[in-house]
């Protein structure tokens, strides 16, 4: 109970958080317009009610109790209302330039835009990118649970991923991997011959990789290849032992730095027998720990080294992957639109985004998650539906191009068919969520 309580508590931080971002883009475009702002609320206070809210220069700020979103009210906003009649026309929004109101309905966008910009570059730098070992360079990969289910076998070569020979770790969280089915191209070896296959992986599959470790989906078979002995003296008498690959400790595989650091704590022995292959030849070992239980012996893994991030760097590091989650983003509508992929798989809801934060808390999977939110609430928002934002832009652009705004029937008429419709989809991926999860 208290993990899900903790996985509960970092979604509703983070929506609180990037709800905040969004509706301030609104805030500080009206003020800086001198349009009067009458409430600014974190979530909705459907019925008047609110938890928390406090008046400050001219404003009500307040916290609403229905986490579905928040919202910025200004004065003339809603088609001439009666409470907004005292209001000067220069502090109107209805009395502003057009090209004004469309940089106030815009700011809540760029303002997510920005924030996951900012967060992406903010990863890159402290933690660099580090590609997903087995991919794309002929390695022979061992499946875990999920690579097998997905339909991957043992000797398997992973070729690339949605066409992209390199991928990054940083990756198991994009939308681009989440949203629809992921395609692996394989190489696997059928008697003499090499055959080359395209696997689909199932989203809730990517999810489950992302929210358990990649480990569960494969890890690469190839051994850990010894550089040199540090301390164990019978190992330093075998000539020839650099360039050897470590296979097994006590005939236990080893196919990863992880195998080996698994085996070593597991296996309590004070000797051991090392099971390694040289120039052909699998030989068994003798080696003993030291006084503190220790095996000290140096490996050449060839895992690339990764360049520590300059600024920089990773400013145009994040700003390829706000771009590229942008436009994932788009063509997953389009893809929607057109058929090419069904509901299910292209809505991913608030249930099964909040199980990617995890049952503990993990700084970097946190941030990570804030940005693929943001970007995802930035393009939800474009939608053409009122009371969204990209429905309001779209009533100011008919203005400009006729030079009238549209009638308040229309425009009651329109938003209670947008909001009708939010409320369908709302339900809809609530749903599909929950089926997801039976």
């Amino acid at each position: 109970m208290t993990e899900i309580f903790i996985m509960t508590l970092q979604f509703l931080a983070a929506l609180s958080l990037i709800v905040f971002v969004h509706e301030s883009g609104h805030f500080l475009a009206a003020r800086a317009f001198g349009i009067r702002v009458k409430k600014f609320y974190l979530f909705f206070d459907a019925f008047g009610k609110s938890l928390l809210r406090f008046r400050h220069r001219g404003t009500t700020f307040g916290l609403g109790w229905l986490p579905l979103g928040g919202y910025v009210a200004l004065a003339g906003a809603n088609g001439g209302a009666e409470d907004d009649e005292d209001v000067p026309e220069h502090e109107r929004y209805d009395g502003r330039p057009v090209w004004q109101r469309v940089v106030v309905m815009s700011s809540g966008v760029l303002m997510n835009l920005l924030f996951a910009l900012l967060t992406y570059s903010s990863l890159s730098l402290i933690y660099g990118r580090t590609p997903i070992a087995g991919i794309g360079n002929g390695s022979v990969v061992l499946p875990g649970k999920l690579g097998r289910d997905a339909g991957l076998k043992a000797g398997d070569q992973v070729r690339s991923v949605d066409e992209a020979p390199v991928i990054y770790e940083d990756e198991l969280f994009s939308t681009r991997l989440l949203r629809g089915n992921t395609i692996l191209t394989v190489v696997r070896k059928q008697g003499n011959d090499r055959v080359h296959l395209h696997i689909a992986v199932a989203p809730r599959t990517m999810q489950l990789i992302a929210e358990k470790g990649f480990n569960q989906f494969y890890s690469v078979r190839a051994g850990l290849q010894l550089d040199s002995v540090l301390t164990n003296i019978e190992l330093s008498r075998n000539e020839g032992l650099k360039g050897s690959r470590l296979i097994a400790i006590n005939n236990d595989p080893v196919r990863s730095l992880a195998d080996l650091s698994i085996s070593l704590k597991t296996d309590k022995k004070r000797e051991l027998y090392l099971t390694v292959i040289r120039n052909g030849r699998t030989s068994i070992l003798p080696a003993h720990r030291d006084k503190d239980g220790h095996l000290a012996f140096s490996l050449n893994d060839r895992t690339p080294v990764i360049p520590p991030m300059n600024i920089g760097r990773s400013l145009r590091a994040g700003a390829t992957r706000t771009w590229h989650a942008v436009a994932v983003n788009a063509q997953g509508f389009g893809q929607l639109i057109n058929g090419e992929v069904r509901p299910g798989d292209a809505m991913f809801g608030p249930l099964r985004l909040a199980t990617l934060f995890g049952r503990h808390y993990d700084g970097r999977r946190f941030w990570e998650l804030m940005a693929v939110m943001s970007l995802a609430i930035a393009v939800f928002n474009l939608l053409p539906l009122l009371p969204l934002d990209g429905g309001a832009i779209g009533l100011l652009v008919w203005e400009a191009v006729f030079k009238r705004p549209v009638s308040l029937p229309v425009m009651q008429i329109l938003q209670l068919t947008g909001m009708l419709l939010i409320l369908l989809l709302t339900l809809f991926v609530f749903f599909n969520d929950i089926r997801t999860f039976i």
